[in-house]
Order: structure tokens, then C-alpha cells, then sequence
């Protein structure tokens, strides 16, 4: 049904200082800071969550919007809730054309909550479109205070006008009959560092992560652009998901084409994730339903120290508690971990990651407790606390396009109306007191060069091998390097002997001390009673 047009007094209220950034879509704000135009609201005027601002950037590509709220909610998922949220835009800066909302003429109404377009382009129709159709995208994909959002220009003029709305709470930006219009000047522009595939440094550690979507090792229609994506990385050690169905052999005979020797592979049945390795495992522990971890033996002549390797893949979706239970979980596991007893003793210092798919599209407490270490259920799993070994959070590796700002990491392969948008579903992280990343990226295959495509062996639709993407990520791991031993001075009748730091200590149960003989040798051992 068609709208009534009336006239009211227009106008601008907001903040309108031009300058330049680069958003990037990964979930976080910081790189809002600058901007620029933005709209302050009204914070008693919603009967339920309040709609605190909104923020308006773009580059040649993208409108971005940035969204605060007085309270968190989950933007796209009715489970939690708590507000429907409209963003309507006047794309032809038209009031007269579109659908009447909020004094402006609206050509796309995007609905969150129910996750779908309506297309009031024409006056004669009213016609839904899927979110993909805008190519929108929304970060984060848990609970939170702030979104971000992305959604493709293409087919707005260069003014257009913007209001947003929660049907629940009866809340509109701007409000009093203002209107907020936006006039497109490129205040974001793109980092334009592409990130190639090849390595920094020879002796960075590099971990693939990649949830493969049901056993696609196997899958005749999808293994070459598996083979394709895994021999392009070259990974060190890769953390594969939904491998349920995926045999030893199977493993094998998918390895079979690739000129890299990869002598270890361990499959893990009730979880479905798989690890492959270049270096051995010295044990493997099943630390929850969904985590599975190796302590990855690393080359002595390289490394100084050894990797603990976790790879998780908790429940999808709703279940929120699925989630939780296997996160309160892992931080047991790395608390034991860091001291003696338990099930797990590891040397001190030892770089830990935790890579997969999270599924983290509920409570943002899941997230924290992967951060911070704080359980849920205490009674289970103990108090929590820090995981790293400094006892601070572990370190979240945000990974990019090779070629663009955005982060996300899972989208619908078949779009429908009613369909999620992206999100970012998969992550790594790590003890970054013990370890630092030299080079990160997500190869999402359709959104690279040609150039780019052809350096790497990819085709344009490889990465539709599944609905995820994979997360590769080096690690700069403390390493024997000749220029490393030089730095050290010695006197020819002294035996020195230093932890993987470099700091004198006498021998110590469980950990790695290398010893520097007068002749120059280096040594490392592991004291143990």
C-alpha cells in the first residue's frame, strides 16, 4: 500500500566535519573516531532500547553507517532480540518518490530483523529483496552496543537522505522532523595494501584455518578448489572443520597432488575437525566436544620453542550454551596448561593458538570468555582467569580481504530473502606476550584481482568451495637465527645457560633452557625430574 506525501519543514541536524580515514569492516570503532557526520539523539525517547547516534561515511564503493545503542542487541537475529531495527534510505534525495517514513521518500527500507530489503523503487509495487542484493554487511555478528554497516552505493545518487527506526521501541534518528541528509565526498579511502601470499621470513610459522562445509575434502564437485586454496597457502599447519566423514585415507589421498610433504595428520571423529601438520605432535588432548589440541613439535634448529595448536568448532546458531560450555572448557584446559598438575603441563612460555570456526553469532559473553578467560560456570570449570602467560587476554588476529577493509569470514553461497548477511564466524587467537604476527589475510577469492588470482594458481569462484573462508595467519616465533647467537657474548671458559628469552637462570624443571658452550655450540634441553 502506497503513502501518503505531505510537506513538513526540512532540515540538517548533525555533526558535519569532513575529513579523511579508512573504515574497515571488521566490528570495531576505532577507525570511526574522525568521522565526521553524525547524528546525536535523543536518549528518553524510546519505550524500549534506545537509539543513541548514528555515524555516515563511504568510499567509491560503500555507504557506511555506524550504529550506537543504549543497550546490546543482536542486529539480525530475532532469538535475542530486543529491538526491530529499519534503515531507510532516500536514495534519489527525492522526499516525493519511494515510501513515506520520517519525512523522507524511501527506495530501500532495510529491515534487520526479519533480514530482507523492501524495494519501493517503483510506486506501483512493493517488492523484497534479499541483503545480499545490497551487498550489505554487518560486524559484529554477536550482541553488542555498536554495528557497523556496509552497504553497496551503486544505485544511490550522490545525495540521499537516511532514517532509522526500532518498530519495538518506537524510536527514530533523526526525530522532531529534522532530516539527516548525506552527501557522498569519499571521506574513507581504501588502505591499498594488498597483502600477498608469500611469506616475510622463511622462519614465520604459518597457520591456515578453514571450516571446508561437510567433509569437502571428499567432495568430487568442490576438491579442486580445495587443492587449489591449500596449495596456494603453503601453511605449516592447517585447522580444518566439519571433517566428520573425512577418513586418514581420505586425508591422504587429497594430500596426494600437493608438492609440499605434509607427514602428519591427525582427524579428530567427534568433533569432525582436523589438524595437518609439516612438524609432529607430541601429545594430543580432546579438550572439549568441539576443541582438539596438539602440542606441535617444532624444529629444534629453528625454533626455540615449541606450539600448542587448538582447533575448535563449538554449535552453531542458537545454542548459546553449546558455545559457552566449550569456551569455560578451553580456558580450564589453558589454565592448566600454564601451571603444574592436571592433565597438561606445559613449558612455560609456550606460544599457544586457538583457530576455527567459532560460530560466534550469540551472547557476546562467548567472546570474552575466549578473551579474558572469564567461565560461566565456575563450578565446572573452575574461576577462569587471564589466559595468556603474562596473564592478559589473548590477542584476537582481525584478518582482511587481500585486497579490501573487510573481515568477515562466513556468507550464504545461495542468498535468499530472510538469509544472514555475512559474518565474522572465524577467528585465530593467540598468547601475544610469547609470539607476534607478521602477516595476516582471508582469501575470499571473487573480491581479488586478476593479477592477484593468477600469481597464486586461484580461479575467481574457488573460494565458493564452501560457505567460510580460510584465515591464514604467520606467526614470528622466538627462533635461532645466526644473527640471534652473535648477539651473545661469551667467555671461552663459561658455560652459559638462558631460557628462550635470553635471561640467566639456573635449571628448571619443564623448561626450555639452551645452553652456550665455549666452542660456540647451542644446545637445548628440558629439564625434567
Amino acid at each position: 500500500m502506497k503513502k501518503l506525501i505531505f510537506i513538513s519543514y526540512f532540515f540538517f541536524f548533525y555533526f558535519d566535519v569532513f575529513s579523511q580515514t579508512t573504515i574497515k569492516i571488521d566490528g570495531f570503532f576505532d577507525d570511526w573516531n574522525t568521522v565526521m557526520h553524525t547524528y546525536i539523539d535523543d536518549s528518553t525517547d524510546s519505550q524500549g532500547v534506545d537509539l543513541m547516534s548514528f555515524s555516515v561515511c563511504n568510499d567509491n564503493e560503500y555507504l557506511y553507517i555506524k550504529l550506537v545503542l543504549a543497550s546490546e542487541i543482536d542486529l539480525t537475529e530475532q532469538s535475542f532480540n530486543s529491538a526491530e531495527l529499519i534503515i531507510n534510505i532516500d536514495a534519489d534525495n527525492n522526499s516525493y518518490t519511494g515510501f513515506n517514513v520520517n519525512n523522507v521518500g524511501s527506495e530501500y527500507g532495510i529491515n534487520f530483523f526479519e533480514k530482507f530489503i523492501f524495494d519501493d523503487t517503483d510506486s506501483s509495487i512493493v517488492d523484497t529483496l534479499s541483503l545480499y542484493d545490497l551487498d550489505i554487511i554487518t560486524l559484529p555478528s554477536i550482541t553488542s552496543k555498536e554495528f557497523e554497516i556496509a552497504i553497496n552505493r551503486s544505485l544511490f545518487s550522490d545525495t540521499i537522505a537516511i532514517s532509522i527506526r526500532d518498530l519495538t521501541g518506537n524510536d527514530f534518528m533523526p526525530d522532531n522532523g529534522s532530516i539527516f541528509k548525506y552527501i557522498f565526498n569519499n571521506c574513507s579511502y581504501p588502505s591499498n595494501s594488498a597483502t600477498d601470499f608469500t611469506k616475510s621470513n622463511k622462519n614465520n610459522l604459518r597457520l591456515m584455518t578453514y571450516n571446508v562445509f561437510n567433509n569437502g575434502l571428499i567432495n568430487n564437485n568442490r576438491i579442486d578448489e580445495h587443492r587449489r586454496i591449500f596449495s596456494s597457502v603453503n601453511a605449516d599447519i592447517i585447522t580444518y572443520q566439519e571433517c566428520g566423514n573425512t577418513s586418514y585415507n581420505d586425508v591422504l589421498n587429497f594430500l596426494n597432488t600437493s608438492n609440499v610433504y605434509y607427514p602428519y595428520v591427525y582427524p579428530y571423529s567427534i568433533s569432525g575437525n582436523l589438524t595437518i601438520s609439516k612438524y609432529p605432535s607430541i601429545q594430543s588432548w580432546q579438550v572439549s566436544e568441539k576443541i582438539d589440541a596438539e602440542l606441535i613439535d617444532l624444529p629444534d634448529s629453528i625454533y626455540l620453542t615449541d606450539i600448542l595448536i587448538l582447533n575448535g568448532h563449538p554449535p552453531c546458531c542458537s545454542n548459546n550454551q553449546g558455545r559457552q560450555e566449550n569456551f569455560d572448557a578451553l580456558i580450564e584446559f589453558i589454565n592448566d596448561a600454564k601451571t603444574i598438575g592436571g592433565i597438561i603441563d606445559l613449558p612455560i612460555n609456550t606460544p599457544i593458538s586457538f583457530s576455527g570456526d567459532m560460530n560466534l553469532v550469540g551472547y557476546s559473553e562467548q567472546y570474552y570468555t575466549i578473551l579474558n578467560g572469564t567461565i560461566s560456570d565456575t563450578i565446572t570449570f573452575g574461576n577462569g582467569g587471564f589466559p595468556d602467560w603474562d596473564n592478559t587476554s589473548l590477542k584476537d588476529q582481525v584478518c582482511y580481504f587481500n585486497e579490501k577493509d573487510i573481515a568477515y569470514t562466513w556468507n550464504k553461497l545461495t542468498p535468499n530473502i530472510g538469509d544472514f548477511p555475512p559474518g565474522r564466524l572465524d577467528f585465530v587467537f593467540y598468547t601475544n606476550s610469547v609470539m607476534t604476527v607478521d602477516k595476516s589475510y582471508i582469501i575470499s577469492t571473487k573480491d581479488m584481482s586478476p593479477s592477484l588470482l593468477s600469481q597464486n594458481n586461484l580461479y575467481l569462484n574457488d573460494s565458493e568451495a564452501s560457505d567460510h573462508l580460510p584465515l591464514i595467519v604467520d606467526f614470528v616465533l622466538p627462533n635461532i637465527t645466526q644473527t640471534e647467537l652473535e648477539d651473545y657474548k661469551f667467555d671461552k671458559n663459561i658455560i652459559q645457560i638462558i631460557d628462550f628469552l635470553g635471561r640467566d637462570i639456573e635449571e628448571k624443571n619443564n623448561i626450555p633452557l639452551f645452553y652456550f658452550y665455549d666452542d660456540g655450540s647451542v644446545e637445548k634441553k628440558i629439564i625434567i625430574e
